[in-house]
């Protein structure tokens, strides 16, 4: 019918017959949007239970990876992550290859981030430092790169009702959001008082593996990796930390 109306048609009816029915075909094209974009999967407790078994794995080897890194700020970083047991090295790199940060960590409680351009460091570091996005402690979030829950064993993680699992742990706590077949996150929100906290999704995944991860904080940082190269090693070497003061943090 519509597609008959020719445009002096359209102009011959009245004014107000013309805005019903335009309104009527904007209505129409929300509720097709509407109906196109898929909620959630509302996954059943016992799904969700296996689920967590699935991504609660340990990881197959220790993860070597490389990411294009971009931020509000720049584009054409590299982002590195190497790890060694439970030892690992997270580098930022401009393009040309020169380090601009180094976020290290030998366990849950032991991390430190190096600021190669203030030649300084910081103890106790997580996401915040690193990417300036997210309270995400530092193996936790490799287990999330990786294609795992981001949950070490001291952490609690609890099935939902609303499809959901939530992650609690030490200092954070996270609701992960899952699709199946296999089993894989797409999108890790902090649980937080305030209305909205930071986001981390998901995407292109290789089985559980993302291949683009978006980080968002509520003050509009924000910063997108796209893998590059993902290997799995045993036993790894990794490289000696820079020998830096303590940053001034009131200058």
């Amino acid at each position: 019918m519509f597609a008959r109306c020719s445009n002096q048609k359209m102009m011959r009816l009245p004014r107000y017959l013309r805005r019903r029915l335009v309104a009527a075909v904007f209505m129409s094209a929300l509720t097709a949007i509407s109906a196109c974009t898929t909620t959630a999967p509302q996954y059943e407790t016992v799904e969700l239970e296996a689920a967590k078994e699935a991504l609660q794995q340990r990881l197959p080897g220790d993860p070597a990876i490389l990411y294009r890194l971009r931020v509000r700020s720049a584009a054409g970083l590299r982002l590195s992550v190497r790890a060694s047991g439970e030892e690992g090295r997270l580098t930022v790199s401009e393009p040309f290859g020169s380090a601009v940060s180094l976020t290290a960590w030998k366990s849950v409680d032991e991390t430190a981030f190096f600021d190669l351009r203030e030649g300084c460091r910081i103890e106790g570091s997580d996401l915040s430092q690193a990417l300036g996005i997210g309270a995400m402690p530092l193996p936790q979030a490799l287990r999330l790169l990786g294609g795992r829950l981001p949950a070490v064993a001291t952490e609690r993680v609890t099935p939902r009702n609303d499809g959901r699992l939530l992650i609690e742990g030490r200092g954070w706590s996270a609701l992960v959001s899952l699709r199946a077949d296999p089993w894989r996150v797409v999108l890790v929100e902090e649980v937080t008082e305030l209305d909205k906290g930071w986001r981390i999704e998901l995407s292109d995944h290789s089985l559980s593996v993302p291949g683009t991860v978006r980080l968002r904080n509520t003050d509009g940082h924000w910063a997108e990796l796209e893998l590059v190269r993902l290997e799995w090693t045993t036993g790894a070497d990794l490289p000696p930390l820079p020998n830096l003061p303590l940053c001034e943090l009131n200058r």
